[in-house]
């Protein structure tokens, strides 16, 4: 029997922790680079980008690596106001073997 072991997932989890270094977040069509504000692994991957004192219509939200490139995007449509405002990006990773007919 194949089974694929609980590290592979761990991993390969910590691998798309780390490639994600931070956020670009387009509000009333400026885009600003944020930090990202939390990282969880409890249930899958969340990381969570933070908007404190920016204000207009938050329209898309990207995870960004350390070269720019977009790795989850999210398309909104949130007016934000004076209270902040936390964007979640939650990933859940699965995995199956696959079969190979030799």
């Amino acid at each position: 029997m194949n089974e694929i072991q609980p590290l592979m997932i761990d991993l390969t989890q910590q691998f798309l922790s780390n490639l994600t270094v931070s956020a670009k977040v387009t509000i009333d069509g400026v885009v600003y680079n944020k930090e990202i504000y939390h990282t969880s692994t409890k249930f899958g991957l969340r990381k969570y980008v933070k908007l404190s004192t920016e204000q207009g219509l938050v329209t898309r939200a990207a995870l960004v690596d350390s070269y720019g490139r977009e790795l989850y995007v999210k398309t909104m449509n949130y007016q934000k106001g004076s209270k902040g405002y936390v964007i979640a990006f939650p990933l859940q990773l699965e995995s199956k073997e696959v079969t190979v007919n030799e």
